[in-house]
């Protein structure tokens, strides 16, 4: 057994240029974490899980490509009440379940950084949003025998450019992301793709 997986390994890497360049998000393993201030005491702090969506990330930046679907009723500030309150009153989220984050281009900056020049549908308002990009590690998994590729981003944004000024005297307007992704190489990456360009 220990062979056949070693064999498969060996046969993935060897054939990763040939593969597609489209990556799903492993829903598992991508998490997006924000933190806001709280009335000076403390930065609060919250996620949020990827519903779905691709990425394509090949040896040329410039053609990568990012659309991913977060999940609103999925945040979490670690005590149930709060979180329904700030998914009711703040991201009114019967209204809007999904937010929705599109990259429209990516700029190399380093031999592993870059940053995503992207836009964020929020509340049914789409603003640019800027990410810090770290590219961390692509490699066939041992376990999946899946080919993994995996990036960090940082970023800040302001949530009144939103229109999300609720309780703007003790909740402040600075919101620093911290994003951990990963994606998998498969057909189903390839569908994720081809679904966003017939939209």
């Amino acid at each position: 057994m220990h062979w056949l997986r070693f064999g498969w390994l060996v046969f993935g890497v060897a054939h990763a240029s040939v593969w597609a360049s489209d990556f799903r998000f492993d829903t598992v393993h991508t998490q997006i974490y924000f933190s806001i201030d709280h009335n000076g005491y403390s930065k609060s702090t919250g996620r949020f899980a990827v519903k779905s969506g691709f990425f394509s990330f090949d040896d040329d930046w410039s053609k990568s490509r990012v659309d991913a679907t977060i999940d609103i009723a999925s945040l979490d500030m670690g005590n149930v009440g709060w979180s329904d309150k700030l998914k009711s009153s703040f991201f009114d989220s019967t209204t809007y379940p999904t937010a929705h984050f599109v990259a429209k281009s990516v700029e190399k900056t380093g031999e592993r950084s870059g940053v995503i020049h992207g836009e964020l549908t929020l509340l049914g308002k789409t603003k640019p949003v800027d990410l810090q990009l770290t590219f961390n590690r692509a490699a066939a998994d041992g376990y999946t025998l899946h080919y993994v590729a995996g990036f960090s981003a940082t970023g800040t944004l302001k949530r009144s450019a939103w229109g999300m000024t609720r309780s703007a005297n003790d909740i402040g307007d600075d919101v620093v992301l911290r994003i951990e992704v990963e994606g998998i190489r498969d057909g189903d990456a390839q569908k994720h793709n081809d679904a966003t360009e017939h939209r």
